[in-house]
Formats: C-alpha cells, sequence, structure tokens
C-alpha cells in the first residue's frame, strides 16, 4: 500500500508514519517508517479457513506460548514461559518415593594397605552409609518389568547421566541412573563439593554397581577432567558420538562424552522436554522432579535456568543440576536395549572355576565389604 507525499494512503485512509489502525477483525495497518504501509493479517481474517474447530484443534497441537506465537502473532511469548508443564511434573510426583538406602565411595584396603589397579590407581567400592550421597531408588538387581515370575533370568540394562562442577560449592555436579526398559530414574546423586576427578571414580564404582552402566559424561570443561579419570579407571562403556566412517580407531579423552554442552537445547533437552510431557520416563527422586520447576525458555526461545536467563549461553553451561543429568541418561538410554539375557552356569565345586568363584567370593566378604 502506497502513501502519498504527505505521508498518506492513495486510499484516503489517513494512516500517517508510526501510526496504527484496525480495519476489520485479524486485518491491521500502521505506517512503516517510508512510502509504504504494512499490513498485518491474521487468522480473524479468514473465517471460513479458520473455524473454532481448526482453531481448537492447532491450540491443542501448539500448547503454551507456541500457538501465542505462531497465530496470535505475540512474538515474544515464549519469554519467562516454563519449559515443563505443570500437568508433567504432577503426574511425576506420584512417582516418588523416599531413597531405600544411601551408598558412598570408599577406598579399598588390606591390612590397612590401600589396594591400587594394574595401572596405580586407587580402588574403590561402594559401601553403605546413613548420609550417602548416591540415593538409590531401585536396586540394580530387580527383574524388568513383565519378567518377575519368569524362569529366564533378564538383567536391566542402565544409562548413567553426569553433569559435572567445579567441586568448590557454586554448582552442583550429579550422576543420575536410569534403566533402559522403562526409562526410570533408580539412582542420584548431587553434590557441590566433589572435585570433577572424584565424581569420575564414583561413576565408575556406581556404573558397576548398576550392571556396567552406560556413562554419558559432558565433554566440556570440567567434564574432561571427570572423563579422563573414568577412562584412566579402565572402565569402557562411556557414551560418545558415533562415526561410522572412522572405523575402529582409539578415542581420544576429548571426543567422550556429550559435545555440545548443556546449552544444545534442541539436541538434548528436546528429547527430554517430550519425554516428560508424554510421560515416557519415570522418576522416583523428588528432588529432581522439583527442579524441572527451574526451567523457563529466554528472549530467543532457549531452555535455561530461571536464575541464569540474564548470562550469556557460555556462562549457563557451566550450570548443572539433576534435570540435565537426567536428560544426559535419557540420550545413554536411547542407545541401550532393555536388558540382556544372563545364563547361569555353576561351575563344578572342584573345578578351577569353582574354586575361583570361591575365593572372589570370599575375598570381597572379608576384605571389602562393598560393591
Amino acid at each position: 500500500m502506497k502513501l502519498d507525499a504527505n505521508g498518506h494512503c492513495a486510499e484516503d485512509l489517513h494512516i500517517a508514519i508510526g501510526d496504527r489502525r484496525v480495519l476489520m477483525d485479524g486485518m491491521t495497518v500502521r505506517g512503516n517508517g517510508n512510502e509504504f504501509v504494512a499490513v498485518d493479517l491474521g487468522m480473524e481474517a479468514d473465517p471460513l479457513t479458520f473455524t473454532p474447530e481448526v482453531i481448537a484443534s492447532e491450540r491443542r497441537g501448539m500448547p503454551g506460548w507456541r500457538f501465542k506465537k505462531e497465530y496470535l502473532r505475540d512474538w515474544d511469548a515464549q519469554n519467562g514461559a516454563p519449559v515443563f508443564g505443570e500437568e508433567c511434573i504432577d503426574w511425576q510426583r506420584a512417582n516418588a518415593i523416599d531413597p531405600i538406602r544411601r551408598l558412598d565411595l570408599h577406598i579399598v584396603r588390606r591390612d590397612g594397605i590401600i589396594q591400587r589397579d594394574a595401572r596405580g590407581h586407587k580402588k574403590y567400592i561402594l559401601v553403605q552409609k546413613k548420609k550417602g550421597r548416591l540415593r538409590v531408588f531401585v536396586e540394580p538387581d530387580t527383574p524388568p518389568p513383565g519378567f518377575e515370575n519368569t524362569d529366564e533370568l533378564r538383567a536391566r540394562m542402565f544409562g548413567a547421566g553426569m553433569d559435572v562442577g567445579a567441586g568448590v560449592e557454586k554448582s552442583d555436579s550429579t550422576l543420575v541412573f536410569m534403566a533402559a526398559d522403562n526409562r526410570e530414574v533408580v539412582a542420584t546423586l548431587a553434590c557441590n563439593k566433589i572435585r570433577p576427578g572424584q565424581l569420575g571414580r564414583f561413576a565408575v564404582a556406581a556404573g558397576k554397581f548398576y550392571n556396567d552402566a552406560l556413562i554419558c559424561c559432558v565433554g566440556k570443561m570440567h567434564g574432561l577432567t571427570a572423563l579422563r579419570a573414568i577412562a584412566d579407571a579402565g572402565y569402557p562403556r562411556i557414551w560418545r558420538e558415533t562415526r561410522p566412517r572412522a572405523g575402529i580407531t582409539e578415542v581420544r579423552t576429548k571426543n567422550l562424552g556429550w559435545p555440545y554442552g548443556e546449552g544444545s537445547s534442541e539436541l538434548l533437552m528436546g528429547r527430554w522436554v517430550e519425554a516428560m510431557e508424554e510421560n515416557l520416563t519415570v522418576i522416583r527422586c523428588l528432588e529432581t522432579i522439583e527442579q524441572h520447576r527451574q526451567y523457563i525458555y529466554d528472549e530467543m526461545g532457549r531452555v535455561c535456568h530461571q536464575r541464569l536467563k540474564s548470562l550469556p549461553t557460555s556462562v549457563r553451561e557451566k550450570h548443572g543440576d539433576l534435570v540435565i543429568g537426567a536428560a544426559l541418561a535419557y540420550r545413554a538410554c536411547i542407545d541401550l536395549p532393555k536388558y540382556k539375557i544372563v545364563t547361569a552356569i555353576d561351575a563344578p565345586q572342584r573345578s578351577a572355576a569353582g574354586r575361583r568363584a570361591i575365593r572372589d567370593k570370599q575375598r570381597r566378604q572379608k576384605d571389602e565389604g562393598g560393591w
């Protein structure tokens, strides 16, 4: 729509530059700062196409701020909106239970001497403590759902997510274990005093406890230190991006773990938001559930923690909590089978294998006293 020399419309609408006028429902014209007038058309301008039924259907398919931004042209609708809806959080609260026990890291000693592995690193195990940092909600030897009363022995597979802080009481380092069969959060750790290297050693002991869980750790910042500790301990089940063309080669530490950072909302948080909205996961830890309330969208539609909204993305990625750990555990579970079939064969008692099994069992009970 073109303006004359006086800034008015040729159709004698007298729309001055900068002014706005509603001509009809869903149609607005405004001065555009030059010789043209901008016309905004909304769905109300075409009532034959956008019937109440169509609008209701679109609103259901675009919950929250998405419908306002797409159809009502509210470009700032997502700013400050919660990422996780109240309905899915309330549904998860019904799944929360108290920890059945707590475990913590313990150095293996024999006759007062610290034991070391073949690489010279200290040996660690998990022992039960009243104030242990790892809260266990489900034991690793529980049968998969649906196989409780079968003779065939099936071991559940587990994924673990790690978000690593500096350990200087500013941001929690977290460790979240999740069952691959029903995406059930079975154990959590959140501590702002544990150093990255110690967190890596904790993850190794806990990973062995949970049937050699696949550990998915952030691969940036302090995550590299934790990943190096895991690799140095000889733990092989570390999540990494698959590169089919790379072939079977040695993997460097910097190529292990989740390489995109916590700010990769579409790659990491997008999957987790969908899992929460569709009730595809079961969270047993109440603290993990409640932390989901703290996540909002910023003005650009990116997922962020509400108290970090005003900070740049590079600073946001240094923040860690149980939500990021759960999202990483979910990503690890995507690449796992639901369970593995275990064939239990008892070796003859007087055979070499039988004597070795008896000796190993006695050694664990006498010298280690843990897992």
